[in-house]
């Protein structure tokens, strides 16, 4: 594959050993993200910074029970510690605005909600239809922090600062584009992104990140841990696989 800009064939190796550590993840050393030893990571007594909110969400890692996990892949390059999250994960939101923000989890879960079906569509060819997704519109974030004049895009910073991504603000803001916590109505997996992960369904799902912690307001764009290896910027997901509404 090439980039946009006719960079040289990205490294095959590099493709097959993300493959390769995901499969890892799923059968080895994910072990440790798995919905039980989530789950024990809470019991054990281990305070967390984003507090429960009351809801059907609370602040620990879905255990993945819904059908729509079971022919969902699962790919990362940047596994988490699950108890260094529950011990200080918080949102903070700021760059190029008036007042930033800094928001625990269940002050997220409390934004005004929405609730999307829409599909997702990886670079590798396949895809998952009619994933419920639960979270909020990030205008909401925007409305609170007010961006200054010159804001051209939006930079989604992740965990360990390895897969930061990148959008330009029009598409971060449009009508379909979410930031997720839950889906299908209880807090999403570990693996798929917990506590907190963007979605942009026509776009190639590696721009939409997981594991987010920072959203900056800036005037410039970010090469995203993929772009930077010779995918596309835009990356929008070809127009044969979209289909019409889940988009």
């Amino acid at each position: 594959m090439t980039s946009s800009n006719g960079n040289k064939n990205i490294s095959r190796r590099l493709f097959l050993e993300w493959l390769g550590a995901s499969t890892v993840i799923s059968l080895g050393a994910a072990a440790a993200c798995s919905a039980t030893n989530e789950k024990n990571t809470m019991d054990s007594g281990i305070k967390d910074a984003g507090s429960d909110s009351g809801t059907n969400y609370p602040f620990s890692p879905g255990e993945g029970t819904s059908d729509i996990f079971k022919t969902w892949p699962e790919r990362t390059v940047d596994v988490q510690n699950i108890e260094n999250t529950l011990a200080s994960w918080k949102l903070t939101v700021d760059g190029m605005v008036e007042t930033p923000v800094t928001l625990r989890f269940h002050e997220l879960v409390e934004l005004t909600p929405l609730n999307l079906l829409m599909d997702f569509h990886c670079v590798e060819g396949w895809s998952i239809w009619d994933i419920p997704w639960n979270g909020f519109h990030i205008n909401t974030l925007k409305n609170m922090v007010k961006p200054l004049s010159g804001v051209t895009h939006i930079t989604f910073h992740t965990q360990g600062g390895k897969y930061n991504e990148s959008l330009p603000i029009d598409v971060a803001l449009e009508p379909h584009t979410l930031l997720v916590y839950g889906v299908d109505g209880s807090t999403i997996p570990l693996k798929h992104g917990f506590p907190l992960r963007l979605v942009v369904p026509r776009l190639l799902a590696y721009k939409s990140a997981k594991y987010v912690e920072r959203i900056e307001f800036t005037d410039h764009p970010v090469n995203g841990f993929w772009v930077a290896r010779g995918y596309p910027y835009d990356a929008p997901v070809p127009a044969s696989r979209l289909r019409e509404g889940k988009y």
